[in-house]
């Protein structure tokens, strides 16, 4: 998702409801400065943001690519179910960095989800954590970094680049109060040693969906 694109949609959507910005920004949670950062290009909204922004009212998928209306339609769910964005792809051999782009985002209908924290799905490449983990399987995250244990699958955005997806599916062991050990079921990807610091936002794969052939 080109960050111009982007602003100058979500200042559309802002101009068309008879809020004030300040009434945006308390609704989306966050100050005006923060807000107008979104307005000017400045920053790109996580999972999170795009949820509260979807909450609103707004179409994401018309927010993020263009396509549709503004205004989200109604559409009836099981009272079970929720709609998620489908984000990127993630790569699980080397990391990866990945923008949300029009080709790769757009919502999906996941049952019993409602208890997840800001979740979202991402499609899975690489070879590295077959047979747990599939090209092609969508991962299933949610924002609970407290409720992530050793041995768990994890998207990891790295603070190098916070505003892009980061696309590193990997398993995770907790070293120390200090760093982690990122490392893949196939043995020919060595392991790698993270720094907590260096880690800008880290989510739990809750669910693993795989499409069978």
């Amino acid at each position: 998702m080109e960050r111009k694109s982007f602003s100058s949609r979500f200042a559309s959507y802002c101009g068309s409801v008879s809020l004030k910005k300040t009434e945006i920004a308390e609704a989306l949670g966050i100050t005006p400065q923060a807000l107008q950062k979104y307005l000017n290009g400045e920053r790109l909204p996580m999972p999170d943001m795009l949820e509260k922004i979807g909450e609103m009212g707004c179409n994401i998928n018309w927010l993020i690519s263009g396509n549709g209306e503004m205004l989200k339609n109604t559409v009836p769910l099981s009272p079970k179910s929720k709609l998620i964005p489908l984000l990127a792809e993630v790569d699980c051999g080397v990391p990866l960095f990945s923008q949300i782009s029009s080709d790769t985002v757009k919502y999906i209908e996941l049952s019993d989800i409602n208890y997840y924290v800001n979740p979202f799905a991402v499609t899975a490449r690489g070879d590295s954590m077959r047979p747990y983990i599939n090209p092609g399987d969508l991962l299933v995250c949610s924002d609970e970094p407290h409720k992530i244990k050793d041995g768990r699958a994890v998207v990891v955005n790295l603070k190098t680049i916070p505003e892009h997806y980061s696309g590193n599916a990997k398993l995770i062991k907790f070293l120390n109060d200090e760093s982690v050990l990122l490392y893949s079921v196939n043995t020919k990807y060595p392991p790698t040693v993270v720094k907590k610091s260096e880690i800008y936002r880290i989510y739990k794969v809750v669910r693993i969906i795989r499409e069978v052939r």
